[in-house]
Parts: C-alpha cells; sequence; structure tokens
C-alpha cells in the first residue's frame, strides 16, 4: 500500500523521478566497499565481524555519537539524502566538511527492492537518522504509517524547515548479514568510466556482477556536483578522456598514468589546474603519445584520488 500511494503521489511533473524510489531502499558506499561488499555478498552492520569495510567515510562525532544502530545494517529511503550529500565527489582539500575521510571520491549506489527487505524477519525502520537522539526505531505499521514520506522524499529548498533534512535520512535496519541474492536490484554507477574501474576491481567476479551494473539517470541517485570521469579510451594517437565537470566549474588537478604490457610507463602526464571541459566544439581531452598495439593499465587521479582503473587495449587485439 505505502509503495503503490507514494508512486502514484511522486508521479508530478516537478522531480518525476522519484516515482521510482518507493519500491526500492538505497545503500551508497565508497567504491573500495562496494568492492568487498559485492564479493563477500552480503551487506553488513558495522559491528558485523565479517565487516570488510576499506574505507570508512563516516563523519566522526556523528558516527559515535550514538551506537543504537551500529548491529544493523542501514538502507535510505531515498537517494541523495544528507549523509549522501556530504561525502559524494572528488574534492579538493579542505572541502569536507567531516574531514578528509568523511569522502567518497569514486560513490556506488546499491539498490534494494523494497518489498523483499521490508518483509524480512527482524526488520525496523525510523523515520530519521539514527545518529540523532530522538530517533527510535520500530517494527509495526502504526509507526511505519506515521513516517512523514511527504518530508522523506522532498526535494528542493527546506523554507528553513530542519525536520525536513532529518526525515530525509529516515531508515531502514535490517539484522545483519543482508545477502545481496533475493534483494539486490541494481547497482549503479555515476559513468562509464566508474563502471569500468569497479568491474576492474572486482576481477573475477566482475562477469557475475555485471549484468545488475547500470549507468543511468532513470533514478537520478547521485548529487553530480564534483569531478569525475565520464570516460577513457586509448588510440596510436594518446589517451582520449572526457570528465564530468564540477558545478562551480573550477579547474582541477588532473593525472594519468598508462603502464605496458611489459611494466613500462609509456604515458605520464599531471596538469594540477586543468580545465574539466574543452573549448568548443570538442567535448574531450586528448593527451597525445604515440602507442603501439597491445594492452595498458590506465590510471587517471583528479585531485590526486584515483578515479578510473582499467585495462585499455589499442588496436583490435586479433591475431
Amino acid at each position: 500500500m505505502h509503495i503503490t500511494r507514494w508512486e502514484a503521489a511522486l508521479t508530478r511533473p516537478a522531480y518525476p523521478f522519484r516515482s521510482k524510489w518507493p519500491s526500492r531502499l538505497f545503500h551508497h558506499a565508497p567504491l573500495e566497499n562496494a568492492v568487498r561488499i559485492v564479493i563477500d555478498g552480503n551487506l553488513r552492520s558495522r559491528n558485523d565481524p565479517a565487516n570488510q569495510r576499506e574505507r570508512d567515510v563516516a563523519a566522526m562525532g556523528v558516527i559515535d555519537a550514538r551506537q543504537h544502530a551500529h548491529d544493523s545494517v542501514r538502507l535510505y529511503f531515498r537517494p541523495r539524502n544528507p549523509t549522501q550529500w556530504h561525502i559524494e565527489g572528488i574534492r579538493k582539500p579542505g572541502e569536507c566538511q567531516y574531514g578528509e575521510a568523511s569522502h567518497a571520491p569514486v560513490l556506488i549506489m546499491l539498490v534494494f527492492e523494497a518489498r523483499r527487505v521490508l518483509s524480512l524477519p527482524g526488520v525496523k525502520f525510523c523515520d530519521r537518522n539514527m545518529q540523532l537522539g530522538a530517533a527510535e526505531p520500530h517494527d509495526n505499521e502504526e509507526h511505519f504509517a506515521a513516517i512523514p514520506f511527504d518530508k522523506v522524499y522532498h526535494m528542493g529548498a527546506t523554507g528553513g524547515d530542519a525536520s525536513i533534512a532529518q526525515h530525509r535520512c529516515a531508515e531502514v535496519l535490517v539484522p545483519s548479514p543482508l545477502p545481496l541474492d533475493g534483494s539486490l536490484q541494481w547497482i549503479y554507477c555515476r559513468s562509464s568510466a566508474e563502471k569500468a574501474t569497479l568491474l576492474h576491481h572486482l576481477g573475477a567476479y566482475g562477469e557475475q556482477w555485471a549484468p545488475r551494473i547500470l549507468i543511468s539517470d532513470d533514478l537520478l541517485v547521485f548529487e553530480r556536483n564534483y569531478v569525475f570521469v565520464e570516460d577513457v579510451s586509448l588510440s596510436r594517437r594518446g589517451v582520449s578522456f572526457r570528465l564530468n565537470p564540477r558545478r562551480d566549474l573550477q579547474a582541477v588537478d588532473v593525472g594519468i598514468s598508462v603502464i605496458d604490457k611489459h611494466g613500462n610507463q609509456a604515458v605520464a602526464f599531471r596538469n594540477n589546474s586543468m580545465s574539466a571541459t574543452p573549448p568548443r566544439p570538442s567535448t574531450g581531452w586528448i593527451y597525445e603519445s604515440e602507442l603501439v598495439d597491445g594492452q595498458y593499465l590506465v590510471d587517471v587521479f583528479l585531485e590526486g584520488h584515483l578515479a578510473f582503473r582499467s585495462f585499455l587495449t589499442v588496436g583490435t587485439g586479433l591475431f
């Protein structure tokens, strides 16, 4: 009933993409942690001893304020909530409100089927972020019906109503671990370059999960306020790449490394104050460097953070 009602209510000219949120639940994770989650096949709570979290992006002073939810897997009713807003994107030093560690340069979104998760034994929910002092979890229909979903799914200016920001972080608390099989619907990436990077890090597990990894704006799950790599390719002319610019259009620090199959550096490029977009009519950059046919390991760094890594090939690769 909840899903049907809010799908209909959110099918409006303003932000119509929200109509696809109620049937889903969301968990964002930095690239490193997403890789661990997918390989493990389970989403685990913060206190789960088998949690292999590699990068802790939780805001110190916030995450340690309360321990009430640390034994549960935490999902959100919506993406693009305040927690995600504070960590998503490749930022310059000093731009992370809660410190440089609270920062996910490459953010991956795990999308779960709400009906399946909400019907699991032991599931609870809260109408706001569990780190807030007044937050209390519940597991009955009366309290679920009382969640102000008009605020949970709210987009745009809040008009000074602080409760809107709190309710945007409404949570679902699931006993740990939550198996991905049977509940995970999709894995969303911001670009083809970030999808390739995720698959590269997944290694042998990539083939199994590739059909579920999407690049799509149908749910608009990302903020996209900061620079990231859209795509990268190699040719005999050199390295071609496109960047998503920062919203404020500031110049960015760009570094590119290309290593050949023998371990030799074929390209080493660095520009610490580069425009993300080339002059028109070009839509992307090319760093010219003669490359022979073969396979190369390509890294792109933005503001010193790994933004792309994958093997790319020059030539057809056919014998």
